[in-house]
């Protein structure tokens, strides 16, 4: 098949420009085969390809360089992160370390306070969950009102919110 200098030419021009060849055959509605042929004949197709091949290799260690680095990026936070979350415990370690060195023998208050988990409320008492398991140094019931723990504080206030309110609820429904 012969085509027109004129189309031809039309195909290198459009090949020097940067198009890609599916692209030409597109814009021109003819087969890529076509463009192939017509590209290869112009003299300067060599130079061209050869060109276009350095620009991608540009083009690819640029991407390559841009991989690395995003990656380091979020190596480095995960580094970060993870040291945070290290200085964070060895900083609740030096302050439990200071709370517990502080007296050389836990009060019953604080020894409650801090197995308070295991207790429930009952009867303005608390009272131990498993009384077969109880550690010795624990008591088996343990009465709130003589020594208020901050928890209770608000515990108590809560309620006596929620008692107060269903008492004005109940007052303004009658």
């Amino acid at each position: 098949m012969c085509y027109p200098v004129t189309f031809i030419n039309e195909i290198q021009k459009l090949y020097k420009q940067g198009l890609k060849q599916k692209e030409i055959a597109e814009k021109l509605n003819c087969s890529i085969s076509t463009v192939k042929k017509a590209i290869k004949t112009d003299p300067e197709y060599k130079k061209i390809r050869q060109e276009k091949k350095e620009k991608n290799k540009e083009k690819y260690k640029q991407a390559k360089l841009n991989y690395i680095k995003q990656k380091r990026e979020i190596e480095k936070q995960k580094q970060e992160e993870e040291e945070r979350l290290w200085w964070g415990m060895i900083e609740q370690q030096r302050i439990h370390a200071q709370m517990i060195s502080k007296r050389r023998k836990l009060s019953t208050a604080q020894a409650v306070e801090y197995s308070l988990s295991q207790y429930f409320y009952t009867n303005e008492k608390l009272v131990y969950i498993n009384p077969h398991q109880k550690p010795a140094d624990l008591p088996q019931t343990f009465d709130v009102h003589k020594n208020i723990l901050p928890q209770f504080k608000e515990y108590m206030n809560k309620i006596e919110s929620e008692k107060w309110n269903s008492k004005v609820e109940k007052e303004a429904l009658k």
